[in-house]
C-alpha cells in the first residue's frame, strides 16, 4: 500500500514538473504589448467625427488600463500623437509620462503639422532618438519604421523633390494612395529594413513591423512605396505581421502568411475609445480590443 501511494505521488510530481515547466516555457515565449493609434490631440473644436480635445481623456483611460496589466512588456504608439500645433505635445506627453511601461512610437503625418522651425524637434517630442529602430524581446524582433522619411512636408528640398516624383508616378498609374498626406520609407530605410530581416532570419526570430502607414489593402492611406516593401517582406518567413494606424476606420489583409493589421483611430467619436493589447506567441497573434477596436486571433504559420 505504501509503495502504491509512493508511486502515485511520484507520478503526480512528474506530471506537475512536465506541465509546470511547459506552461512556464509558454509564458516566457510570449510577449504582450499595448497599442494605440491616431490620438491626434489638439486644443481644437471637433471636425466631423474627430473630437480632438477628448483624445486627452481617452489617452489617459488607455494608459490607466495598460498600467493595470502587469504582463505588458511594451506600449506602442502608431503615430499621429497630435493633430497639429507643437504645443499639443506638452499635454499628451504629460499623460504618457504616467505609463509604467516603456513606450515605443512611430511618426505620423500629423506629428509634423507644426511650424517649419519646429519640425526638427518632432522626434524629440516623441521621445525618439532615431525615427526607425528595432527592439528584440523573447524570440521576437519588433521593427519600428518612419513612414515620413519621404514627405512633402519635409524641410529638406531634396526630400520634397523625391516625394513629388513619387506622387507624380502614383498619379500617372492612377494609384489610390497618391495623396500628399501619405509618405514613404525611402531607399536608405528600405535597405536597413532588409538588413534587419536577414538578421532575424539568421537568428530564428519572428518579426512584427510597426509603421504609421498601411501596406495592404491598397487604398487611399497606403504607404507610397508599399509595392517595393511588400516584395521584400514576402522573401522572409520570419515576418508575421505589419501593424499600423492612419486609416481611422481600421482594416485587415492577409498575404503570404503575413497579417496586415490597421488599428482604429482613437480621435474618432465623441466618447468611445479605441486601443488594444496584443499578445504574440509561437502560434498566434491575439488582439484584445477595447472600445471601437476589433478583437482577433490570428494564426502564425
Amino acid at each position: 500500500m505504501k509503495k502504491h501511494k509512493l508511486r502515485v505521488k511520484l507520478i503526480a510530481l512528474i506530471t506537475l514538473f512536465i506541465f509546470g515547466t511547459g506552461m512556464s516555457h509558454t509564458l516566457k515565449a510570449q510577449i504582450k504589448i499595448g497599442v494605440f493609434a491616431d490620438c491626434q490631440y489638439c486644443d481644437c473644436e471637433p471636425a466631423g467625427n474627430r473630437y480632438y480635445r477628448n483624445s486627452l481623456l481617452k489617452l489617459s483611460d488607455c494608459l490607466m488600463e495598460f498600467n493595470k496589466d502587469k504582463q505588458l512588456d511594451l506600449i506602442v504608439g502608431l503615430g499621429d500623437l497630435i493633430d497639429r500645433d507643437y504645443e499639443s505635445y506638452k499635454q499628451v506627453n504629460a499623460v504618457l509620462a504616467k505609463s509604467n511601461t516603456k513606450i515605443c512610437q512611430v511618426t505620423g503625418n500629423h506629428d509634423f503639422a507644426v511650424d517649419s522651425a519646429q519640425k526638427e524637434d518632432v522626434p524629440k517630442a516623441l521621445q525618439l532618438k532615431k525615427t526607425y529602430y528595432s527592439v528584440k524581446n523573447k524570440g521576437w524582433q519588433f521593427i519600428f519604421l518612419d513612414g515620413n522619411r519621404i514627405s512633402v512636408s519635409s524641410n529638406n528640398k531634396e526630400t520634397v523633390n523625391i516625394a513629388n516624383k513619387m506622387l507624380a508616378e502614383l498619379t500617372a498609374h492612377k494609384q489610390p494612395n497618391n495623396k500628399e498626406w501619405n509618405g514613404g520609407l525611402g531607399q536608405d530605410q528600405i535597405k536597413w529594413l532588409e538588413e534587419q530581416l536577414i538578421n532575424a532570419e539568421q537568428k530564428g526570430q519572428k518579426v512584427a513591423i510597426f509603421c504609421h502607414y498601411p501596406l495592404l489593402p491598397l487604398e487611399a492611406h497606403t504607404l507610397w512605396d508599399a509595392a517595393e516593401v511588400i516584395e521584400i517582406l514576402k522573401k522572409y518567413n520570419s515576418v508575421k505581421a505589419w501593424i499600423n494606424g492612419h486609416n481611422h476606420a481600421g482594416n485587415y489583409a492577409l498575404q503570404d502568411q503575413i497579417h496586415f493589421i490597421t488599428m482604429r483611430g482613437m480621435v474618432d467619436t465623441e466618447s468611445e475609445n479605441a486601443f488594444s493589447k496584443i499578445s504574440f506567441s509561437d502560434e498566434t497573434i491575439q488582439i484584445e480590443a477595447y472600445g471601437r477596436e476589433i478583437s482577433r486571433t490570428l494564426p502564425i504559420k
